[in-house]
């Protein structure tokens, strides 16, 4: 089997079908699926030529676009496993992660280049390959989709978060189908067969397998970029929209979208009011609210609409009713908080043995295990969970914070408890506006996780914001 065949079945069978487009001059770039794999096999053709082959680990950087795309099939196609490190990271994790990984190959754009320079580990990479250079005439040349083993590594992405050092997060090629097949699952009710305005990439790989044609945006997401999807022809309006509560205010601001069908929002804790807007702008769409994380996508789907009644309901500000787990999740909690087990959950880290003892564990069926980091709780009805907070804060805390969101009517701020039991409310809010069971406010500005825009990043905020925090 090879992961990349989907979509390579998909040339075959419209073969000039729009595969993605990207904002630019005029009407912005747009590539088929035969002009994306006919880059595909200029690429392949030239990483062959250089030695990479099936097995071969491949550092992969370059700026979102169609050649990214058409590199990272090409390097799957081949056997080989694209290795991805988000370039933002801090540099000594950026380190890490290329020495835990020992990628044999360096594949870059100018700018990752660049980037590439400034770390001693990727510097040492042994073959480095301008993408530019690897654009040769494909000359014939037939895509290969080598046949390789279901566990064999696909991606590995590296990605720090807010939490610590560096995870090397594997999926496998069998483990990429099997995503794809999930998430046709949870969504194919709500998903239309037009246009994805897309933001999550391995939701692009997903549409490329199943024929749909991508919006890909690149961040940061400007006004002016968001207002050329209204301009765009019949055939790329988007139809449905992937994507986090940060891109979806702003999108709200700067574009209409009046064909959108299908909204599927996730990647951080959304508030009401946020998809309440986004109900009343598109009536006639329905909203789907997801549940994951970056080793298992979904693990919960709920209807939108349901999901910000219920929590209006019992008084929360944001949407904290998650819905029924997909079928294909199997899940049991302990005094930590939330496990799952299913075919699209990653399996152990690569170069983090702390987080593999702490956040992995195989059972004697030989399943692996990932810890969500979050409490959960079933549903009075028992027709779905409720989020409960991370399971490394005190439930106390997360129900305070909850309640001091809906008395300030923002989501804007955090509780933070002192080492002396004192109670801080830490963000964006008036100083003179204390809720109840607040022992102090102390205003910050609030910093966002680089991923999503979304998720308060606590410890930067602590640390940049709020310099009065000892230690």
């Amino acid at each position: 089997m090879n992961c990349v065949q989907p979509a390579l079945d998909r040339v075959a069978q419209s073969p000039n079908r729009p595969a993605i487009w990207l904002p630019g001059p005029g009407m912005g770039k747009t590539a088929s699926f035969v002009e994306l794999f006919d880059l595909a096999c200029a690429l392949q053709r030239s990483l062959v030529a250089s030695g990479v082959k099936a097995g071969d680990l491949v550092l992969l950087q370059d700026r979102l676009s169609v050649r990214l795309y058409a590199a990272v099939f090409a390097i799957l196609g081949l056997g080989a496993t694209v290795v991805l490190i988000e370039p933002w990271m801090p540099a000594g994790h950026v380190e890490r992660a290329a020495q835990t990984a020992v990628p044999k190959f360096f594949v870059s754009g100018w700018l990752g280049r660049l980037w590439g320079m400034r770390h001693p580990a990727i510097r040492a990479i042994p073959r480095k390959l301008d993408l530019r250079r690897l654009l040769q005439p494909a000359n014939g040349w037939k895509f290969i989709a080598e046949d390789v083993e279901p566990d064999q590594p696909g991606t590995i992405s590296f990605t720090s978060g807010t939490t610590g050092l560096p995870k090397g997060v594997v999926r496998t090629q069998g483990g990429l189908l099997r995503q794809r097949q999930v998430l046709g699952r949870a969504l194919d009710a709500a998903q239309p067969s037009g246009a994805d305005l897309c933001i999550f990439a391995n939701f692009v790989l997903a549409n490329l397998a199943s024929g749909r044609p991508s919006i890909l945006l690149p961040d940061p997401w400007k006004p002016r970029l968001l207002r050329q999807l209204d301009r765009l022809p019949p055939a790329l309006q988007p139809h449905s929209l992937t994507c986090g509560p940060a891109f979806l205010s702003l999108l709200m601001q700067h574009a209409s979208l009046p064909h959108i069908k299908s909204l599927h929002v996730g990647g951080a804790l959304t508030d009401c009011r946020t998809l309440e807007r986004a109900f009343e702008r598109w009536p006639q769409a329905r909203f789907r609210h997801l549940y994951g994380s970056t080793e298992a996508e979904p693990v919960a789907v709920a209807d939108a609409q349901a999901a910000v009644r219920q929590s209006r309901d019992n008084g929360y500000f944001q949407t904290l009713f998650l819905g029924p787990p997909v079928a294909e999740i199997a899940h049991n909690s302990d005094a930590r908080g939330l496990w799952v087990s299913g075919p699209h959950v990653c399996g152990p880290y690569l170069g983090n043995h702390a987080a593999n003892r702490t956040d992995k564990r195989t059972d004697a069926q030989g399943r692996t295990w990932h810890f969500m980091g979050d409490r959960i709780s079933p549903s009075k009805e028992g027709h779905g969970w409720w989020y409960r907070g991370r399971a490394n804060q005190p439930e106390s805390d997360f129900e305070l914070e909850q309640r001091t969101y809906s008395a300030l009517q923002s989501s804007n701020c955090f509780i933070h408890r002192m080492h002396t039991g004192e109670i801080l409310l830490v963000g964006e809010v008036n100083a003179a506006a204390r809720p109840p069971g607040i022992d102090r406010i102390v205003p910050a500005r609030i910093i966002r996780d680089r991923r999503h825009r979304a998720r308060i990043d606590r410890p930067r905020t602590l640390k940049e914001g709020a310099k009065w925090a000892p230690g």
